[in-house]
């Protein structure tokens, strides 16, 4: 009798790496990097809002300072202009941060009326702004190959803009079930007989552990069964 680390060393010994494919970022969860993914933009690919409230210049935005409302910058819909002395824009999360501005005051640490918003809490430079890039750089490593893709990563190599994932192709793996006593779930069972069950396990293990299983069926216990194997 051989140990089973002997044992798997003796099946691996078999095989050799898959080559790669390629396949849609909606479809590569559970799926393993064939080479890095790489990230085509930056994230956030400017300088954007965290909170709805007002972009503003930090140095002008004292407790108590009424700044002028000059536009808004919904997600989206960047404001087209510079913030000068005295302004603000009116912001939403995920609005990008207008030149000139430094900081977003949230809208709760605001009063505002009509044209002019006054400040009630003043912002430190750079609150509430997700700089460009924060989350990462294009050209930066997201996932390095090898690593088996979640749906968590997915998201990821999306905000990366990486519409396709090469990953290594699936292996192909069949099994066959051997044994005059068996017959498949939901059919007449021989006289002393028993369901195969096995092969449904394996196959779930298998689709696991990111292969394509195929059922070659149930074969009797005779030698020359075997021959007719595929």
């Amino acid at each position: 009798m051989i140990s089973v680390d002997e044992a798997v060393a003796r099946i691996t010994r078999a095989f050799a790496p898959l080559g790669p494919e390629t396949v849609p970022v909606a479809e590569a969860a559970g799926r393993v990097l064939a080479q890095d993914a790489i990230a085509k933009m930056d994230q956030p690919p400017a300088p954007m809002s965290a909170m709805d409230g007002y972009a503003v210049r930090a140095s002008d935005a004292r407790a108590g300072a009424a700044l002028s409302v000059v536009g808004d910058a919904p997600a989206g819909r960047p404001f087209q202009g510079r913030i000068g002395a005295g302004q603000a824009v009116r912001i939403f999360t995920g609005g990008v941060v207008p030149e000139g501005a430094d900081a977003v005051v949230i809208q709760e640490d605001t009063e505002c009326a009509g044209t002019r918003v006054t400040v009630k809490e003043a912002p430190r430079v750079n609150e509430n702004v997700r700089p460009r890039g924060l989350d990462f750089r294009a050209g930066e490593t997201l996932l390095p190959r090898g690593h088996r893709i979640s749906p968590r990563d997915v998201a990821l190599l999306a905000a990366g803009d990486l519409a396709n994932v090469p990953v290594a192709r699936k292996p192909l793996v069949a099994l066959v079930a051997t044994g005059d006593e068996l017959s498949r779930p939901g059919e007449p069972r021989k006289e002393g007989g028993i369901v195969a069950s096995s092969t449904y396990a394996l196959q779930a293990m298998v689709r696991e552990w990111g292969g394509e299983p195929i059922d070659i069926g149930i074969l009797p216990d005779r030698p020359e069964a075997f021959a007719r194997l595929p």
